[in-house]
């Protein structure tokens, strides 16, 4: 016995091709217009690359140390003014919970979970393997202050210098929030431009700068001398698919069109 189709099932009709085909054409100009996939690096899943000098449970990170999350790698680097031979303590991962995690330094509060911090002029550079690029859209952040006791008020900057897809570089930069009525310098949001959040990058370096008696914030090693040092956490990113993928989503609906024209006789 043969069944009659269900005509609302029926993918070969030309009207049902034709709205498969404009569903998917506004479903590939999306993945073009905007990132194919978002991610939040919260530091709170951290693997590390291991290495002869770097073990799987390691927290604290040497210059060319890396760790990943959510697909980005993360490698810890030197100040690019300090010596060569400068390799020590340039990055932790900081549980809040716990009171003893910040026995030199003054750590911020207002964050609840494990969060990055750079230290001693130290730099986090992300990278995302096989794809176009990506995009940060914020991060919360905050100063460390290499000693407690220090007057309120905002020591120097955030910066974000990014290489982006054609090979140039972008930055943008913003001030340490200062200290609540405890003395304790405290996290905020980045508020990040919208030139810098649309720009689809291959890698990502963020530091910090002090300021200088003139204002400028400068990130030279012989002044800032390992005191600029910052906190990072929930970078909110986005994946940019790479143009080959797209070019095969096209190629796909263009097989799609033309089995839409065959069936409808044109």
């Amino acid at each position: 016995m043969t069944y009659p189709m269900n005509s609302a099932a029926n993918t070969g009709t030309p009207g049902v091709l034709k709205k498969l085909l404009c569903a998917s054409l506004i479903g590939a100009l999306g993945a073009i217009a905007a990132p194919a996939s978002a991610a939040v690096v919260t530091f709170d899943n951290v693997q590390n690359v291991v290495t002869p000098q770097l073990n799987s449970g390691d927290t604290a990170y040497n210059t060319g140390d890396a760790f990943t999350e959510a697909g980005f790698t993360m490698r810890v680097l030197n100040s690019a003014t300090a010596d060569a031979g400068d390799v020590g303590l340039v990055g932790a991962l900081v549980d809040s919970n716990n009171a003893f995690a910040c026995f030199i330094t003054s750590c911020p509060v207002g964050n609840g979970s494990t969060y990055f911090a750079g230290l001693n002029d130290g730099v986090l550079n992300l990278s995302f393997a096989g794809a176009a690029g990506f995009r940060i859209g914020g991060l919360d952040y905050a100063f460390v202050g290499p000693v407690g006791g220090l007057p309120n008020g905002s020591y120097g900057q955030l910066v974000l210098t990014g290489t982006t897809a054609t090979g140039g570089t972008i930055s943008t930069a913003s001030n340490f929030p200062g200290q609540n009525a405890a003395g304790a310098f405290t996290f905020d949001q980045f508020m990040i431009d919208p030139t810098f959040r649309n720009t689809t990058l291959t890698s990502l370096a963020i530091s910090a700068c002090m300021f200088d008696d003139t204002g400028a914030c400068n990130a030279d090693r012989e002044f800032t001398m390992n005191q600029a040092q910052f906190a990072l956490d929930n970078l909110d990113l986005g994946v940019v698919p790479e143009p080959t993928s797209i070019a095969l989503m096209l190629l796909g609906l263009a097989g799609l069109s033309t089995t839409v024209r065959r069936r409808s006789g044109k």
